[in-house]
């Protein structure tokens, strides 16, 4: 039986041998084995250990620097496995049904142990990537936030992971770059009415248009889930949100992402649509931090499902909380 009450760290040395892989079995095999993984996913990259295994799970909290009372999600291959952990009631099952896998996750009250925080609730999501499918399949449940260090921009490229978690993690499994660019919707369902915790890729109009226009209330509830009561999304450069280009003072060491160029900025990082800007966003902070750019401006997006997600984390990285 497992035991929960292990209060102990897998050792971790100053570097360790990663492998990398693009087999979903090997990685599998080493989350069985209590070691840490990283994975991609539809929306970024995880950076996971078997929930079953709590104190490989404790170790991500110190790769990633990350507050041990920030909750991890749990990873699943079906909705059977969750059923096993989670208390799953017909109206929840058919929301879970209608809208995942996908990249959406979901808060319930929690039935039996699994690495979580001491609350009576779990956050569980089945991703629609196939290749972290078949790697769940191997592995059982995986607990995992983003790939990143705690406060800073999840990963959404393969280089980036390599040049920020080699030597740092047992095993990458490689799976190109990230579709969405952002981190999944958090939604609450073991209240009795849902509450949008986190807005994320899957857009709360797309919600409540697969169920049937029922009514989802917004609520960043802090300790529920991930994304909500610490700093998050944010890189060392300053961040400002403009909605022109007169409110851009300095040119020098600078740099913008938005729908227009912008004359005379260092960087600059043009974008179609917001689905665009939100799969740019984070790599683009990512770039910029590394070339060590003072500010960035980024222009305020166009009013549209995926404006208010945008939105959330933009103001996220200006806030820097």
């Amino acid at each position: 039986m497992m035991n929960l009450e292990r209060n102990h760290f897998l050792p971790i040395r100053e570097i360790l041998k990663t492998e990398i892989t693009d087999i979903p079995k090997v990685a599998g095999e080493y989350l069985k084995s209590g070691k840490v993984v990283i994975f991609p996913t539809e929306t970024v990259y995880g950076i996971g250990a078997s929930s079953l295994i709590p104190y490989a799970c404790k170790n991500i909290y110190k790769i990633k620097n990350r507050p041990s009372d920030n909750p991890f999600i749990i990873h699943f291959s079906s909705i059977d496995e969750i059923e096993e952990y989670a208390h799953l009631t017909f109206e929840i099952i058919s929301i879970i049904k209608k809208l995942s896998p996908g990249p959406i996750s979901y808060i319930l009250k929690k039935k039996k142990e699994i690495f979580s925080t001491e609350l009576p609730t779990i956050g569980v999501r089945i991703p629609s990537n196939k290749i972290a499918q078949e790697m769940l399949k191997i592995s059982g449940p995986v607990s995992a936030p983003s790939a990143n260090l705690s406060g800073k921009p999840s990963i959404t490229k393969i280089s980036d992971i390599k040049i920020s978690f080699i030597g740092k993690v047992d095993c990458i499994l490689e799976g190109g770059d990230c579709v969405g660019g952002i981190e999944s919707t958090v939604i609450d369902l073991s209240v009795s009415h849902p509450k949008i915790l986190r807005p994320g890729l899957l857009s709360i109009q797309e919600i409540t248009k697969s169920l049937d226009g029922l009514k989802i209330d917004y609520s960043e509830e802090q300790n529920k889930s991930p994304g909500t009561k610490y700093r998050h999304y944010s890189p060392e450069c300053n961040v400002l949100v403009i909605e022109n280009e007169d409110q851009i003072d300095n040119y020098d060491n600078s740099a913008f992402i938005g729908f227009k160029i912008i004359p005379k900025i260092t960087k600059i990082e043009i974008v179609k649509n917001n689905k665009d800007y939100i799969n740019k966003l984070y790599s683009f902070f990512i770039q910029c931090e590394r070339e060590k750019i003072e500010i960035i401006y980024c222009q305020k997006p166009i009013e549209d499902e995926d404006s208010f997600s945008l939105l959330n984390r933009l103001y996220k990285a200006v806030s820097k909380k």
